[in-house]
């Protein structure tokens, strides 16, 4: 039997290093509620917008 790649748009071309990541550190209990947190997600998404939009303003202001 064949052992082709089901997804071979999703492997490593030749040459390429893989990273191991089995020994990457996991999120802890907090880190994982603050990223499911809607609230705080809102207020990070408004904060960073408004960063673009006075970084686009202060570009068109001369």
């Amino acid at each position: 039997m064949s052992t082709s790649n089901p997804h071979p748009h999703l492997s490593t071309p030749p040459g390429a290093e893989v990273a191991d990541l089995s020994s990457a550190p996991l999120p802890t209990e907090r880190t994982l509620r603050r990223r499911q947190s809607i609230p705080l997600q809102l207020t990070r998404f408004a904060v960073f917008n408004a960063r673009m939009l006075r970084m686009v303003l202060k570009g068109h202001g001369h």
